[in-house]
């Protein structure tokens, strides 16, 4: 179904255009007897997307006026009332366009709204997100990083997304959208391959840029980003981290800083002046300026730009001080801590009602999690994460719901419920030299066979509510469930749905 924002009432002016639009939609549903689709778009990759997949179907118009920073762009209400005559409003994601959320009340019920990552899998926005994570994106700027366009592996997924969800809207052209995704996607697949081609073999994989914009195209061709300041350009470095970044481009023979043509280049130029190297620019493509597109400048040709910058870096001398691969974090989350800080916990800990991401793995939810993996951690593909994770997650409890005292396991729709009492917990020393809590609950129900005894392991240590959890079950006894090591059926909230839960992986 397509994602829709439900929208307040327009004023009584409004209501003329309101008709007016209902009839357009008619014609174009129809078979766009009518006028063409006019379609407002926000930012620039977005815009460059969708006028190579209406074609001659849609006049596309653009939003965000080039050199306007869109993070901070905010519309005018007259941008609002000619937003409100068009057919439909593309934008990127709400973590781009904050303000799409809080316009909602602003924009007709009869402009379709389509969300051109829906689907898509997010990095996480900052190390920050791991904690007080909110399931709900609505007022969270950057809870993830919107900047997937940069990657033309990225840029394909928001074409295919986009088209699917235009051809669910205005079906009789679909067929032509189809079309046009098509031979847009293959030219996007040959930028792809360029980037792939480039890269695999690159002499360095760091470069520094003025804000981390490029965390996607990084991740997806095996480069690595360091950014001066954070997701949006405002985000400043303290004169200590330009310090310490300046003591490391030199240390590692860093010859280019890399800066927004568009935007400040302050903190950029500052950095280079203070390591003696050069600066180059590297285009976000957050806008593009119409004399630029008059130009023949687009989506492709600037990332081919952006390609051939980046060589300057990745093509020179490997130097024995490239950066070392980061050490895992030591927190109790990564399983570091000490005994005294374990805590006994009570059942209430685990309550609600859970589904099993069993089911997720297997119907292909995960799979974009299990691709930024492998990306992520040289060595393991993602078919081989997946087959790893397909023996940790697999069971037939699809449900399970826990109250203060009881667990009830829902086996193909059969009930099975017993009452637990706490029985301890036990602290697990693994190889890589981290730690695992394993909290016990058993039953002395008759009934209960292979529920007898149940684990449960959440990365905390001590009294909290659980947002997921990892659980084992057995008959024999607690000592033999502490054995098993390869197989820990995992559960989210029944509320949650299958992008959500792949998100909350990824930041986690």
């Amino acid at each position: 179904m397509i994602k829709s924002l439900k929208l307040g009432l327009l004023s009584l002016t409004g209501a003329a255009l309101l008709a007016a639009c209902d009839q357009s939609a008619t014609e174009a549903d129809a078979g766009n007897d009518g006028d063409k689709l006019e379609i407002a778009t926000t930012i620039y990759p977005v815009y460059a997307f969708t006028k190579e997949i209406v074609g001659d179907n849609a006049d596309v118009s653009l939003m965000v006026p080039a050199g306007t920073e869109a993070h901070d762009y905010e519309p005018s209400a007259k941008q609002i009332a000619a937003l409100n005559e068009s057919d439909a409003l593309i934008y990127h994601n709400e973590n781009m366009e904050t303000w799409v959320p809080s316009a909602e009340s602003s924009i007709s019920d009869d402009v379709n709204i389509i969300k051109g990552t829906e689907n898509m899998v997010l990095l996480p926005g900052s190390e920050d997100d791991h904690e007080d994570h909110d399931h709900g994106h609505e007022g969270h700027s950057h809870e993830y990083d919107p900047h997937t366009w940069v990657s033309p592996y990225r840029a394909k997924m928001e074409v295919a997304s986009i088209t699917s969800q235009l051809s669910e809207l205005y079906p009789d052209m679909a067929e032509e959208f189809q079309a046009n995704a098509d031979a847009y996607i293959e030219e996007l697949t040959d930028l792809d391959n360029l980037y792939t081609e480039a890269f695999e073999n690159a002499s360095r994989q760091d470069f520094v840029t003025s804000h981390t914009a490029f965390s996607y195209l990084a991740i997806d061709y095996g480069l690595n980003q360091i950014g001066i300041a954070g997701l949006t350009p405002e985000e400043e470095p303290s004169a200590a981290r330009l310090a310490e970044l300046a003591d490391y481009v030199k240390e590692n023979d860093i010859q280019y800083i890399y800066y927004e043509e568009a935007g400040s280049d302050s903190m950029a130029k500052t950095l280079a002046d203070e390591a003696g190297v050069e600066m180059a620019v590297l285009n976000p493509l957050e806008s593009l300026s119409q004399e630029a597109m008059d130009e023949g400048a687009d989506y492709i040709s600037v990332m081919k730009e952006n390609l051939t910058e980046l060589q300057k870096t990745t093509e020179l001398p490997a130097t024995d001080t490239q950066a070392d691969d980061e050490e895992t974090e030591k927190t109790v989350y990564n399983g570091y801590f000490e005994d005294s800080d374990v805590a006994d916990r009570a059942l209430s800990d685990y309550a609600g009602e859970w589904q099993s991401v069993y089911p997720l793995l297997e119907d292909g939810s995960l799979d974009q999690v299990f691709d930024y993996k492998a990306k992520l951690n040289d060595g393991t593909t993602a078919e081989e994460y997946k087959e790893y994770y397909t023996t940790g997650y697999e069971t037939d409890v699809d449900h399970i719901n826990i109250t203060d005292n009881t667990i009830e396991f829902i086996v193909d729709g059969e009930s099975k419920k017993f009452e637990y009492t706490y029985a301890g917990y036990e602290i697990l020393d693994y190889e890589k030299g981290n730690r695992g809590v394993r909290f016990l609950f058993e039953t002395d129900d008759p009934e209960a066979g292979e529920f007898k005894y149940v684990q449960f392991s959440d990365h905390n240590i001590a009294p909290t509510e659980t947002g997921h959890y990892h659980i084992f079950w057995g008959g024999e006894s607690q000592e033999a469930l502490l054995e098993e090591m390869d197989h820990w059926p995992t559960y989210y909230p029944t509320d949650m749905g299958n992008l959500e839960i792949a998100q909350e992986m990824m930041a986690h």
